[in-house]
């Protein structure tokens, strides 16, 4: 049932619940009240308690007794400007710079109904990233919060070199970090390896140096940027390690022969506090559905079950994982980021509880964003409802059924 005095666009909304999952606790406050003035939580409390007090606002927005609401949800690792294709390289060399910025309001639109209310994109050109993210702050455009890298730090002829700015000494990168927080960069972004959609790299090896990398992080440490780090092979996890990065992207422990998980580094991770985003995708298994004798299927399914190992591994030697899809590489959608996380579920045995953590208050700490990711007095009004208990059932957020975004119903 929904009751109101109107659709201003910063009206006050008390939202009432069979659930209400903070982001934090091990279980949910069940029929409780959230209450929002703005673009704030005001109150978070039992019917019982804050039942009398809903009258006052511009809108009641009753959920129903089966509704769960939650955090909205943060997603880690997204190119806005990428097109799910089979090759981003080609697509992006391609496609004109006016069609990467529609392709980008699309792609947020769309996330943005899945209840995803903040991304981290890891590498978009600056002039496409940081226009979005303004037009977003000034309510010119509908779309999660972005915090943005911009254009990405790698080698000459490195991966993603063809939406990044190539630096290749100790001064150099220095130097790119610079101009990237001069640009607007909220954070920087490296590639400490090569990359699977940048042909002609390696993913075994380090592109830079121990040296070089412990320069990057020194000057972005000194202008208070925090930095995340691409790294599939193992002497990238090294050199990311001793560099003192914020997060990992993917920590694939690459060698030869495949992944070869390295319990010494992963705690040398955890001991640092370094953050592992493992970018688990559905990706090209949403084809499987088709039939499961497609060519590539085996070796498909046995990357990905090596990957569902390392996170298990890493999660049991203590180290913080946050979600992040790598939404817009090879296959994977924006619309596809609660899929994500259901099959991180699914692959990990990871608890539901723990996987939505890291898609909201984990995801938060390790974006040095108090504000976000938690249901609690005086923190950001985004939020997502959906039916039934992802607690129990991760599931039911293939089942939105509302999405608050900085305070404003937007689905």
């Amino acid at each position: 049932m929904v009751s109101g005095k109107g659709h201003a666009t910063m009206a006050s909304i008390a939202l009432k619940a069979g659930r209400v999952y903070d982001g934090v606790a091990d279980r949910a406050l069940e029929h409780a009240y959230v209450m929002i003035e703005g673009a704030t939580i005001t109150a978070l409390g039992p019917q019982a308690e804050l039942e009398g007090s809903a009258g006052r606002f511009d809108q009641v927005l009753d959920l129903g007794a089966d509704t769960t609401l939650l955090p909205g949800l943060i997603n880690m690792h997204t190119h806005m400007s990428f097109s799910a294709g089979t090759s981003i390289m080609d697509d992006h060399q391609r496609e004109s710079y006016e069609a990467k910025l529609i392709r980008s309001v699309e792609n947020l639109h769309a996330t943005l109904r899945t209840g995803v209310t903040t991304v981290r994109d890891c590498g978009t050109l600056n002039g496409i990233a940081f226009a979005i993210r303004a037009a977003v702050e000034n309510g010119l455009m509908q779309g999660p919060r972005v915090i943005a890298s911009g254009d990405g730090i790698t080698t000459t002829g490195g991966h993603l070199w063809f939406c990044g700015i190539e630096a290749d000494s100790e001064v150099e990168v220095r130097r790119a970090v610079r101009a990237q927080v001069k640009a607007g960069a909220d954070f920087i972004k490296v590639f400490a390896t090569g990359g699977g959609s940048t042909p002609g790299t390696n993913l075994l090896a380090a592109q830079y140096s121990e040296a070089e990398m412990c320069a990057l992080t020194e000057e972005a440490r000194r202008l208070d940027k925090r930095v995340a780090a691409h790294v599939h092979g193992t002497p990238g996890v090294l050199t990311s390690i001793a560099a003192r990065v914020t997060t990992i992207e993917h920590c694939s422990f690459l060698q030869a022969h495949g992944m070869q998980y390295e319990p010494e580094q992963a705690q040398r991770i955890a001991d640092a506090g370094i953050y592992v985003c493992p970018t688990i995708f559905q990706g090209r298994g949403k084809l499987l559905a088709q039939g499961p004798e497609q060519p590539w299927a085996e070796e498909f399914l046995r990357m990905r079950a090596d990957r569902f190992m390392l996170v298990r591994r890493l999660f049991e030697q203590g180290v913080r994982l946050v979600s992040g899809s790598d939404a817009g590489v090879n296959f994977n959608e924006f619309t596809d980021y609660p899929g994500d996380l259901i099959l991180t579920v699914e692959g990990t045995d990871l608890s539901p509880t723990y996987v939505l953590q890291s898609a909201t208050s984990l995801a938060a700490e390790a974006l040095g964003r108090p504000d976000l990711g938690v249901i609690a007095p005086g923190k950001a009004a985004d939020l997502l409802a959906v039916q039934g208990n992802p607690l129990h059932d991760i599931h039911a957020l293939n089942a939105p059924v509302l999405v608050v975004s900085r305070g404003c119903v937007v689905h």
